[in-house]
């Protein structure tokens, strides 16, 4: 009986909640806007965004070639840091208003087929609950 070991290749899988968790310490630290994270000056910033955009190659890699999947993971990507409780109203009026609405026009330009209108559907539910974050956090 052998003994197997990964090889150096295999790839550690990158779940949507390690994005969240190395992003929540700068929220823990008072920072509500991703953009003001600074990567040059603080090697925390530079770990996160790298595991960041390692995580969304691996979904663009899972979603190549499918219009509605690349469709969703913009939506689901648009979302991420608004997960990881990124609440500046400034920010997230940019993700409503210029991010999703362009995901929700890409969707409506695009022809229909039966999953379309789930897409459209999840545009929709993300636009609204920006929209609910954005109210709560300008009152």
């Amino acid at each position: 009986m052998s003994k197997e070991f990964p090889s150096p290749e295999s790839k550690k899988v990158i779940t949507k909640e390690d994005v969240i968790n190395i992003y929540r310490k700068f929220i823990d630290r008072g920072i509500k806007d991703p953009e003001a994270l600074n990567s040059e000056n603080d090697p925390e910033v530079r770990e996160a965004h790298e595991l960041y955009f390692k995580y969304l190659d691996q979904l663009d890699a899972l979603a190549q070639g499918d219009e509605e999947a690349e469709l969703r993971n913009n939506v689901f990507k648009t979302l991420l840091y608004i997960d990881a409780g990124f609440d500046d109203p400034e920010y997230l009026d940019k993700v409503l208003n210029n991010w999703l609405v362009r995901d929700a026009e890409r969707a409506e330009k695009l022809s229909d087929n039966p999953e379309r209108a789930e897409t459209r559907r999840q545009t929709a539910e993300a636009m609204n609950r920006v929209r609910a974050l954005l109210a709560k956090n300008t009152r």
